[in-house]
């Protein structure tokens, strides 16, 4: 049976031979795309379990400089709306532990940079990155000390003195190689599972279409083999041969693709950090399991679909048409959505909507149950509105077997539903976090400098002379006794990385903490300077300076960091601001390469001088625009990532579809070429073909858009600032969901060339 079951495959005539190429062509799209959502997790996982030097909790500077180790200064810089890892390190002894990366630690006066980092210091002017840099590179950071190829990350070689005059810098024993502990772990891990499962289960879909593809022909043909002497054993061994091979053929194929393209999947960055290309691969055992496992499941669903013919040799001619589903199926999408409504009530922004989880995933189960009932209800209603013979021939047949309809769209049900649900509240939350303050802020940089006021004047001088820049200054009041003194701070510490190769320090230029963090030190801020920054205030009428506090703006929440923090209620500064030490600078710059030389000039003159945490520095000097880029980021990368799986969920839909209608073309090659021989003409069975696709492809659209849409809304207006406006889709999710339609009605189209040959009188004999 074996032998027969491969001759059967292979050398049966050309329609088994389309059969095998059209079924092994769509197994191995789905291969190829579930191979690519593999690979990407496992880059993901790669970079999410890879030590992180960074993660090194350091210990106080002694009084008296240690034999052993190293200090540290970790901080971040930025460079184009990109983040700039920097690492100031001076070795105190020969067993000082290396990072990761390099085989030796950089002396005084030299550098490693990473591969993107130096390639951007040979083509960028020195004045607007490489001046923040003191000294030479002397080489490149490898693999083992990067997240990814386009990470932006320095090493730079200090004295032991020089490195621990400057605030926030550590005593390092050893290196942490533990992963890092990252918030959006997590979150991208589950992220990418449910992206796993939104290919996966179209794919699934895909591969029992592709195997039931002319599956009326095939029970005519299995009959026979009973009538001749065939028992239900052999026919089960010839059908899960058949199913076997070609989906062994897909699989290999879409594995073949697969390696093809990953250079370019490795040339991505999904979600927002492009991965090493060694990295981007499934695991071995995955490569396996696919070829082992995709036809197995092929057989299981080959056998499913002839179940009906194992009964006898007659089984075939006693076909009974199915029971039309009931209204019972609507029970799981109501209980889904009554749970989301639940879990929406008792949420609170500070969940970020946990609670309505559950609700949601019974809600897409629920509409893959349904989809039968409502596919049945439409088609019914469909032939009772419309006239014709095509509508009528339509609608009676997806009335007939509503459920192999649907089969075919399950995939674009969910791909519409989730594509809906994250068009609709990604866009309404980046846009209520870039209100027009935000907005106005964009090319404003903020800087917690906290120097001493002849340091502050000299700091602020250097800055008005970079042309197309715009310093406001932020002072602090306070007793200069609960200011802190020595390497770290007070008016007799030192401060600054620049200079002869970073082993000069540059004196006098004592360094303050911020306001909220000296006991009754409050901020001072002139007048004139709130009225060119309207957005954050204004004084009472006739003064000239006030004493207010920083308020948020030194946090990362664009809704907090851009409110006003002057009134004018705020009492009045009668001193000289000239004589105050100078907590924070503003600079609004008139394009992006002033930008990046006020963030030079800050980087050499008044790097980061206080300390929030062990091996953490303060907050870079970046404008109101990246921080809210920072933000947005997040929810793009989720946007993308569901965006991704939509599109993929798509093309395999598609596949369903065209394997689906290739097959029914083939299944009713005997009725139609009999109503074109009786007088019906092309255009009404091409009608027939175009209407049985397309009522359940709209029909499933619009139920999922819809119900996504008003679940989205919902959650918006629960958990949105009040008087928020509806959010509203944007032109992103209109083309990928009118591009995945075009592609469904296309691949339909491309059939219809099929019916016209396949239903010519000549073919009015049949074998």
């Amino acid at each position: 049976m074996l032998r027969l079951g491969l001759r059967l495959t292979l050398r049966s005539g050309r329609e088994a031979l389309v059969r095998l190429a059209v079924t092994t062509v769509a197994v191995a799209v789905g291969v190829a795309l579930l191979l690519g959502v593999l690979a990407e997790f496992h880059a993901f996982q790669a970079q999410s379990d890879q030590p992180c030097w960074a993660c090194t909790s350091g210990n106080p500077v002694p009084t008296t400089l240690p034999a052993s180790g190293e200090l540290w200064n970790d901080s971040v810089d930025f460079y184009r709306g990109q983040t700039l890892t920097r690492l100031d390190v001076a070795a105190l002894g020969a067993d000082a532990p290396v990072l990761p990366g390099i085989s030796k630690l950089p002396a005084a006066g030299q550098y490693y940079a990473s591969p993107a980092l130096a390639a951007l210091l040979r083509t960028v002017p020195a004045g607007e990155l490489r001046d923040r840099f003191p000294g030479t590179m002397i080489g490149t950071i490898g693999q083992a000390g990067l997240t990814g190829p386009g990470q932006l990350a320095v090493y730079i070689g200090y004295t032991p003195t020089a490195l621990n005059a400057i605030g926030g810098t550590t005593w390092v024993t050893s290196i942490t190689t533990a992963p890092a502990t990252e918030v959006f772990t997590p979150f991208f891990r589950y992220a990418f599972g449910i992206g796993v499962l939104a290919v996966l289960f179209p794919m699934l879909v895909l591969i029992s279409t592709a195997t039931r593809l002319a599956a009326s022909r095939r029970e005519e043909r299995f009959a026979a083999l009973r009538l001749v002497g065939g028992t239900p054993a052999d026919i089960r061994m010839i059908a899960a041969v058949e199913a076997a091979v070609s989906a062994f053929f897909g699989a290999v194929l879409g594995t073949v693709i697969w390696l093809l393209v990953q250079p370019l999947a490795a040339g991505g960055a999904l979600i927002g950090t492009q991965y090493f290309s060694s990295t981007v691969t499934p695991a071995a055992w995955e490569y396996a399991a696919i070829i082992v496992g995709v036809p197995a499941i092929a057989m299981v669903a080959a056998l499913i679909s002839l179940r009906r013919v194992q009964i006898s040799p007659l089984g075939v001619s006693r076909r009974a048409t199915p029971k039309p589903p009931t209204f019972w199926r609507l029970i799981v999408l109501e209980l889904g959505v009554g749970l989301y409504l639940y879990g929406l009530s008792v949420t609170s922004k500070e969940s970020i909507g946990a609670a309505t989880y559950p609700g949601l995933l019974l809600t897409m189960v629920g509409l893959v149950i349904a989809g039968p009932w409502f596919t049945w209800a439409t088609a019914r209603l469909f032939g009772s509105v419309s006239t014709g013979a095509a509508p009528l021939l339509a609608s009676r047949r997806l009335a007939d077997n509503p459920k192999a309809a649907f089969r075919s769209v399950t995939g674009l049900v969910l791909a519409v539903f989730l594509g809906t649900m994250v068009g609709t509240l990604v866009p309404a939350v980046n846009a209520t976090e870039a209100s027009p303050t935000n907005t106005s802020l964009s090319n404003v940089l903020l800087d917690q400098v906290g120097m001493s006021g002849p340091a502050g004047a000299k700091l602020l001088g250097g800055l008005s002379a970079i042309g197309g820049a715009t310093v406001y200054p932020l002072y602090l009041e306070g007793s200069p006794a609960e200011a802190p003194s020595g390497p770290s701070g007070g008016a007799g510490g030192t401060a600054g990385k620049g200079g002869n190769g970073g082993v000069q320090v540059a004196p006098g230029s004592g360094n303050l903490p911020p306001a909220k963090a000296v006991a009754g030190a409050v901020t001072v801020v002139s007048c004139a300077v709130m009225r060119d920054l309207a957005v954050f205030g204004q004084c009472a009428p006739g003064l000239a300076a006030v004493e207010t506090s920083d308020g948020s703006m030194f946090g990362d929440n664009p809704l907090f960091n851009t409110k006003a923090f002057v009134s004018a209620s705020d009492p009045a500064y009668h001193g000289t601001l000239a004589g105050l030490p100078l907590q924070a600078v503003l600079v609004r710059v008139n394009g992006p390469a002033t930008l990046e030389r006020v963030r030079t000039y800050l980087a050499v003159n008044a790097p980061p001088q206080t300390s929030i945490g062990p091996g953490q520095s303060a907050t870079p000097p970046r404008t109101f625009g990246e921080t809210l880029q920072i933000r947005t980021q997040r929810a793009d990368t989720l946007e993308n990532l569901v965006y991704a799986a939509v599109a993929l969920t798509l093309i395999v839909a598609g596949c369903s579809l065209a394997v689906s209608v290739g097959g029914g073309l083939v299944e009713r090659k005997r009725p139609f070429t009999l109503l074109r021989v009786g007088g019906t003409g092309v255009g009404v069975l091409s009608s027939v073909v175009l209407l049985e696709a397309a009522v359940p492809l709209v029909a499933a659209t619009l139920l999922a858009a819809g119900i996504a849409y008003g679940t989205s809304v919902l959650a918006f207006v629960r958990l949105a600032p009040a008087g928020t406006a509806i959010p509203q889709l944007g032109h992103t999710y209109f083309d990928l969901m009118s591009g995945g339609l075009v592609l469904a009605f296309g691949v339909i189209a491309v059939t219809l060339p099929l019916l016209r040959r396949m239903t010519a009188p000549g073919n009015v004999r049949f074998e």
